[in-house]
């Protein structure tokens, strides 16, 4: 079985033109493997730089408020002067928000997905991740066929702590997956 699983997920990674990265690949985040619990693969899709000069990883509320739209928006209007690749998750609100401001800005931005790269959740955010792929793109340490699971995001929250060189917490509950990413950083 895992010959054959194997063989699967080198014919999607060809077909989707998925660039895996193992932990002793140059391009690998370097940043990540500093981590304890850093992943020993990841697969990416699109075009960036995973160890960039400047890396922020922008999370918050998924329920963002205008007033925090609005923040993050005119953090990452600030970035761009330093030409600094934005991270976070793709997720409804602050996440999605960071991303497109990031495009508005040309900066490159990175999705970290919970699953894997042959679907995209949430769905509603499949046009901001097409244009993400043009100057960034996506980023999963899952195989294809792992489907959304609430219990993969602190696995995708560590990789977006992990990979940055500062993590900015936007609007965030008490119990929020935005709280595990800071206190992960």
């Amino acid at each position: 079985d895992a010959l054959n699983r194997a063989e699967e997920e080198i014919k999607f990674i060809e077909k989707e033109d998925i660039t895996p990265l193992f932990f002793t690949d140059t391009r690998f985040p370097q940043r990540l493997k500093e981590c304890a619990d850093s992943p020993v693969m990841l697969y990416t899709k699109g075009v960036m730089n995973l160890n960039a000069e400047r890396i922020v990883s922008i999370v918050g509320s998924r329920r963002a408020t205008s007033y925090g739209k609005k923040i993050c928006e005119q953090l990452v209007d600030v970035f761009a002067s330093y030409n600094t690749l934005i991270l976070s998750g793709l997720a409804y609100g602050i996440d999605i928000c960071a991303h497109r401001t990031s495009l508005k800005n040309n900066l490159p931005t990175v999705g970290v997905l919970a699953h894997g790269l042959d679907n995209l959740y949430p769905s509603d955010h499949y046009n901001t991740a097409e244009k993400m792929l043009e100057n960034g793109g996506l980023i999963t340490e899952f195989m294809s066929n792992t489907k959304m699971n609430p219990e993969y995001f602190p696995r995708r929250n560590r990789i977006v702590a992990g990979m940055a060189d500062a993590t900015i917490v936007i609007e965030a509950t008490v119990k929020s997956g935005a709280l595990i990413t800071a206190e992960i950083a």
